[in-house]
């Protein structure tokens, strides 16, 4: 039979509303000096200093005092985790198809989905019991009404909780794309273009991340903490950082990866990951979503 060509896959593209269009996204090289963090690290973070009014002879006034932050720490120790892709095919495949290319492909691709995880239910975290902050950790969130609304209302109750931010700065809210598409106007979508991605924000330029890797779980311990078709949580935090470092493919060789009993080969590529937000502000909102039929 004639050969009949073959098509190549379409190019893998992550959810353009995503965790990396909003968070502050460092990549880190191979390089031994930047990569020392990968062995766990503290970030900084100048949101919770002590704001007053005072008067014009330098005295404090009576409701003057809009944040004491004369206690407590301005660090959070964190311990990365890692995404790893595993891409199983037939040693039949494409002869000529550069199988390290794509794996590395696959990862670049699913870091966001993976990162975003990590960061609303922090399952590595909780594997390992360290300290890390994540949006549904016991008792870290503060709720911002008892109860259950629906997603506007939940939507400006968290917005007027970012107001409760020591310094007043701008806050990121988290939620998920069914969430989302029952908010319509309420959402702006901005466009990307060549040197900035597409971002979506409330109506008052909040930045709102859209997390296909979000859950819609609520916190930890919440006795309505288990996302369904119909029962979601929304966040809002500080600003979001990501830490990734440059994909590594685990194999040494393709014969690595051979499986000559059954023909099958499997390339693996992996990469450290870190996911983390200002803790000025951690606000939920339980969402209630109408049943379809």
């Amino acid at each position: 039979m004639a050969f009949r060509g073959i098509y190549p896959a379409p190019k893998l593209v992550p959810s353009p509303v995503g965790l990396f269009s909003v968070a502050d996204v460092m990549t880190h090289t191979a390089r031994g000096y930047d990569e020392r963090w990968i062995r766990g690290f503290a970030h900084e973070y100048d949101s919770r200093p002590t704001v007053r009014i005072l008067t014009v002879n330098d005295e404090t006034v009576t409701g003057g005092e809009i944040y004491d932050g004369s206690y407590g720490s301005n660090y959070q120790d964190y311990t990365p985790f890692f995404i790893e892709v595993e891409d199983l095919s037939s040693t039949f495949d494409l002869p000529g198809e550069d199988r390290f290319s794509k794996v590395l492909a696959q990862l670049e691709a699913a870091s966001q989905k993976a990162a975003e995880l990590e960061l609303w239910d922090g399952v590595a975290a909780q594997a390992e019991a360290t300290t890390n902050p994540y949006l549904t950790k016991t008792g870290a969130a503060t709720e911002v009404s008892n109860g259950v609304h629906n997603a506007s209302e939940a939507l400006y109750l968290l917005e007027g909780a970012l107001a409760e931010s020591p310094i007043g700065a701008n806050g990121v809210i988290h939620m998920t794309r069914d969430v989302a598409s029952l908010l319509g106007s309420r959402l702006i979508y901005v466009p990307g273009s060549d040197d900035k991605k597409a971002r979506v924000m409330t109506r008052l330029g909040t930045d709102v991340i859209i997390g296909s890797g979000y859950s819609g779980n609520g916190p930890v311990g919440d006795g309505a903490a288990t996302a369904s078709l119909t029962n979601k949580w929304m966040f809002a935090t500080g600003p979001v950082s990501v830490h990734l470092s440059k994909p590594e493919v685990v194999n040494d060789s393709l014969a690595q990866g051979a499986n000559v009993s059954i023909n099958d080969m499997l390339i693996k590529a992996v990469r450290a990951a870190a996911v983390y937000f200002d803790p000025s502000c951690h606000y939920s909102a339980q969402v209630t979503l109408p049943s379809v039929a």
